[in-house]
């Protein structure tokens, strides 16, 4: 950012306001300054800018990050960095394509590499445009889906009201007839006790009047004459006693407010960004010296420390733009995350057993094929867990990514999905054996898979380029395309490496003495080093490329 103020004329403890900017000496002039600037000999061609046409903020700086007292002198081709002197030794000691800043920053300007800086600039503009206008669309979406929901509250509110009250009418038609009922079985009962009540008055007044009033004889025949009755007026009480039953009403709660907790429930579904942002392809910097790293032979460098875990068989390994490798073990359901050098960071549990991984070009997800269920799985690289699930129609064999594309081997056919997991085509293959194994995707979208005991490579429509098949090449596993089109095929049975031009050809085979029974393999992001799941894929190597 530009000093307000004359910075040679602060140095001097005078107090004049800037009025350029020299972007090589990075140094705000007064107009004397600046006068003075244009005509001696060390500055008069350097470009001066006015200060109101500087940005506000210039992030720019000639020192290197992590050792921040050492400028960057040097520019390696083969990792496309810039580096210190510290730097150089540490990172870089191996690489062949070293040369200073100030050779490799002729014509830079001019370079395809920074004109394509400003196009990447508007190019990452324009996706934080679409991503805000997204986020305002998706905002609205929710408002209108929020006063949606409302009414829906209140009309499932209003339906329930009625209801309750539909339901409260024919309760109470039901109290009333109950009710009804049993006032009218009461008043019967109440007309059979005065009739009995009658009766036995009757009978009660005359043996009072005989005994009062009557002879002995009348007595006696009264006596004897009320017997029956007296049998029949108990016997009619007896039955009344019997059938009596007193009523009483309760109410009984068949929903309670306890159990009544809520009308409904908000659902919330989260579906991935409908504008996948995809990295832009800068080309590497222009500089006169080989970009393309040669692989010919491998030296092992070391087994990957778990820190205590340990692998039953690792069966698919990646790398994401970040240089973070990641594998997988088919038996442990685990997937294991390293750094570029091999350093374990951490492991996560995955819902099914993992067969292949690949890292999606251009962004911090990995999709993963299953072995014994119908499913794909992505994984969050940067979060470090499983997100969503996508079915496929049967269990997945090796699987593969591009910037645009997933492949996934299905049985007899290779399923071609977008970044999503929605099935675009699917390409058929003509074997007899399943083609369950491994595929890769070539630079300039060839499809390479492993079958038995060959190798083929197809077009996207399906029709054949080459396969390739040897006496050394016994059990084909993955296969990993270079940068010149070059194909590398990982063989359990011959325990090495099989190196393939583009057309099928074969350049060499890569020998080492520390493989042993390679499942997986994959390369670094510079081609630098090889991780090799070695041994039945029980243990992690890692060798570098020469």
């Amino acid at each position: 950012m530009a000093a307000k103020y004359c910075e040679p004329c602060s140095a001097r403890d005078m107090t004049r306001t800037a009025f350029k900017w020299c972007t090589e000496c990075e140094e705000a002039l007064c107009s004397k300054c600046t006068e003075a600037h244009k005509v001696q000999k060390m500055s008069r061609s350097h470009h001066l800018v006015e200060v109101d046409k500087i940005p506000k903020q210039i992030n720019l700086s000639y020192f290197c990050s992590k050792h921040q007292h050492l400028p960057f002198d040097y520019f390696c081709v083969d990792h496309d960095v810039i580096c210190c002197k510290e730097c150089l030794p540490k990172n870089h000691l191996a690489c062949k394509n070293v040369t200073p800043i100030a050779i490799a920053s002729k014509g830079s300007k001019q370079s395809q590499s920074f004109l394509d800086s400003k196009e990447q600039w508007q190019f990452i503009i324009d996706a934080l445009e679409k991503l805000r206008h997204n986020c305002l669309e998706n905002n609205n979406r929710v408002e209108q889906e929020e006063m949606n929901i409302r009414k829906q509250i209140a009309s499932t509110k209003h339906s329930i009201i009625i209801h309750l009250e539909s339901l409260e009418k024919s309760l109470l038609n039901h109290l009333n007839e109950i009710k009804e009922n049993i006032v009218t079985k009461l008043k019967r009962h109440e007309k059979d006790i005065s009739d009995l009540v009658t009766t036995t008055n009757i009978q009660k007044e005359s043996s009072e009047f005989v005994r009062d009033h009557g002879s002995e004889k009348q007595a006696f025949v009264l006596n004897h004459s009320s017997k029956p009755v007296f049998d029949e007026i108990e016997n009619k009480v007896k039955q009344l006693t019997d059938s009596f039953a007193e009523s009483s009403l309760t109410y009984v709660e068949s929903i309670s407010k306890e159990k009544l907790k809520h009308l409904g429930s908000i659902e919330l579904t989260e579906t991935p960004c409908s504008l996948p942002f995809v990295k832009y392809k800068r080309r590497q910097s222009k500089v006169a010296v080989d970009q393309r790293r040669q692989i010919n032979s491998v030296t092992h460098l070391n087994d990957i420390d778990l820190k205590g875990k340990s692998l039953s068989e690792v069966t698919g390994i990646t790398i994401s733009d970040n240089n973070t490798l990641i594998f997988c073990d088919v038996n442990t359901n685990t997937v294991y995350f390293c750094d570029e050098s091999g350093t374990f960071q951490s492991a996560i549990s995955t819902p099914n057993s993992p067969w292949d991984i690949a890292a999606i070009p251009g962004t911090t997800t990995a999709v993963m094929s299953c072995r014994n269920a119908k499913y794909i799985q992505f994984i969050d690289i940067k979060l470090r867990l499983c997100s969503n699930q996508v079915k496929v129609k049967q269990c997945a064999g090796g699987i593969a990514a591009s910037n645009d594309n997933i492949f996934v081997a299905v049985n007899w056919n290779i399923q071609v999905l977008d970044l999503h997991g929605n099935v675009k085509k699917s390409i058929s293959l003509k074997h007899e054996q399943k083609m369950d194994s491994y595929i890769c995707v070539c630079s300039n979208g060839n499809i390479c898979y492993s079958c038995g005991e060959k190798i083929y490579c197809i077009k996207p429509d399906g029709s054949s380029v080459f396969f390739y098949d040897s006496s050394y090449l016994r059990s084909p596993r993955n296969m990993i395309a270079d940068y010149d089109g070059n194909i590398y095929v990982l063989d359990k049975g011959s325990h090495n490496i099989h190196k393939l031009t583009s057309t099928g050809k074969l350049v060499n085979i890569l020998l080492h003495e520390r493989v042993s029974d390679p499942i997986s393999f994959c390369f670094s992001k510079d081609l630098s080093k090889i991780y090799i799941a070695n041994r039945f894929g029980r243990k992690m190597s890692v060798f570098k490329t020469k």
